[in-house]
């Protein structure tokens, strides 16, 4: 059992359980590394949320909004 580090909420990791059946979290594009929160292990929709933002931060340039 792994507690995520956001949420508080535990939950199942599957990292190293099963040398064939990888994670649940290896489907999912890497979370950027940004200090620790790249090797958090986090719940799935935390996870989910902090790829999210991700996203949406790097669709962005320099966090500024594009004026047309």
């Amino acid at each position: 059992m792994a507690q995520c580090p956001a949420c508080q909420q535990q939950f199942s990791c599957g990292a190293g359980q099963h040398a064939d059946q990888p994670c649940w979290c290896s489907l999912l594009p890497p979370l950027a590394s940004t200090g620790s929160a790249a090797t958090e292990c986090y719940c799935p929709d935390c996870l989910r949320r902090l790829l999210r933002q991700q996203k949406t931060a790097d669709a962005v340039p320099d966090g500024k909004p594009l004026h047309g």
